[in-house]
């Protein structure tokens, strides 16, 4: 299940960001708020392979598996209760005004050449949520996935499997003893 999940998380982001930047050109909301509900969709999916993951480790790694969940749902949350209904509410009251959106050329050109900027917290106050735990909380927890690539030929000990069916932890290197070959089969060999 989780692999399957795997396959499927990268075509959403892209998906997702495509939506982001459909949103920066036009400037129509609707584009911010269909991206961060695929980022909903990509995170439930992330939560629901790692919990499937979470009864196939032990020790450190299946409590790094469980804060990892527990982080997702606070980020789900915040996602549902904040983020989604501030940009569907923002696309909402740009329709009711008759908001004219920008097409591609002009909204491309006005990325490029509009930068306004401000020190005026009126401007931000919607924004620093996201903004805050994008920056900070985001960026550190990308920085944590980078420390899997020093433990991942460690993984293997922390695995529940039927070659260590008891859970317990096997010294690196140590295979169970049902995995070496008897007396008599290593007599028979030479």
């Amino acid at each position: 299940m989780a692999r399957s999940i795997s396959t499927v998380i990268v075509p959403l982001i892209v998906l997702a960001e495509c939506c982001s930047w459909y949103a920066v050109i036009t400037t129509s909301y609707i584009g911010n708020a269909v991206e961060n509900s695929l980022w909903t969709v990509t995170f439930l999916l992330i939560a629901a392979a790692l919990l499937r993951l979470l009864h196939e480790f032990r020790g450190v790694i299946q409590l790094a598996i469980g804060a990892a969940i527990a982080g997702i749902a606070g980020y789900l949350a915040f996602l549902v209760i904040v983020d989604v209904p501030m940009y569907f509410g923002r696309w909402q009251a740009d329709l009711a005004s008759g908001k004219q959106l920008l097409g591609l050329i002009s909204g491309l050109h006005d990325v490029s050449t509009r930068w306004a900027v401000t020190h005026d917290f009126a401007h931000w106050q919607d924004e620093i949520a996201w903004m805050s735990l994008y920056f900070s909380a985001a960026v550190w927890s990308s920085l944590a996935l980078c420390s899997f690539s020093l433990v991942k030929d460690h993984l293997p000990q922390y695995r529940r499997s039927a070659g260590n069916p008891t859970g317990r932890r096997m010294p690196v290197g140590v295979r169970p003893a049902r995995a070496f070959p008897s007396m008599e089969q290593q007599r028979t060999a030479v």
